[in-house]
């Protein structure tokens, strides 16, 4: 690959044409000479206007493309409003997919942040004792019946806290061979101890990991289930 051919190759334009006038230079007639550096003259100037334009326009669609993909889909590229040309209609192309992108990007925020609320207040409504698992934050989400069941008033828990110590090793194996392999589901019985906790409990367990297409857990769900006989200690 070389760089920059297609730039080398549009400033040799001139320059061939060139060499080749001043090689026939001799060979035309005087008459007509001044015939041949007019057209010549004429077709520098459109030569240099086509590379102001062309250069101008791929210096913006660049930065455009930047932006683009660094998520600022309110990039657009300056168009000309008057005097237009090819150029301007691909420009206006550009900023119309801008503005698409926008609306979509919008319309995608929109309806995750709706989700995230209902999915948010089902969590607290709900009756059974469940955790949300956030594997991008790294955050363990508690809903009141498992902060009733825990005895604490604490709702967020971050996964070093969580998974670090060493009464919680079962409770950390079974979490992470629920979001490391191709289960759907992974149940069991582990110790749990949270900070602000002052003793361990035995809990059963049940991890509901949620994939992508490219099969990355990006969620995943906790439920927690404490066993009749520590329910009855308990009383």
């Amino acid at each position: 690959m070389i760089p920059n051919l297609l730039t080398i190759l549009w400033l040799l334009l001139p320059l061939c044409g060139l060499t080749a006038g001043l090689i026939a230079w001799s060979q035309i007639e005087p008459a007509v000479r001044w015939s041949a550096i007019a057209f010549f003259s004429i077709g520098l100037l459109c030569w240099a206007y086509l590379t102001v334009r062309l250069l101008g326009f791929r210096v913006r669609l660049f930065k455009f493309l930047r932006l683009l993909l660094a998520n600022d889909y309110e990039a657009g590229i300056r168009t000309r409003q008057h005097h237009t040309d090819e150029i301007s209609r691909l420009e206006g192309l550009a900023n119309r997919v801008s503005e698409r992108l926008l609306i979509y990007d919008r319309l995608r925020a929109n309806r995750v942040s709706i989700h995230a609320r209902a999915f948010d207040l089902l969590l607290d409504r709900s009756i059974e004792p469940l955790a949300a698992i956030d594997m991008q934050q790294e955050v363990f989400l508690l809903n009141p019946a498992v902060q009733k069941v825990l005895g604490i008033e604490r709702k967020s828990f971050s996964f070093e806290s969580v998974l670090k110590p060493d009464i919680n090793k079962e409770f950390a194996d079974l979490f992470n061979d629920s979001v490391s392999g191709r289960k759907t589901l992974t149940e069991g019985f582990s110790w749990l101890q949270l900070p602000g906790m002052s003793d361990p409990v035995y809990i059963g367990v049940q991890f509901t990991p949620l994939r992508d297409r490219d099969e990355e857990v990006r969620f995943a769900l906790l439920s927690i289930k404490v066993p009749p006989a520590q329910k009855k200690d308990e009383s």
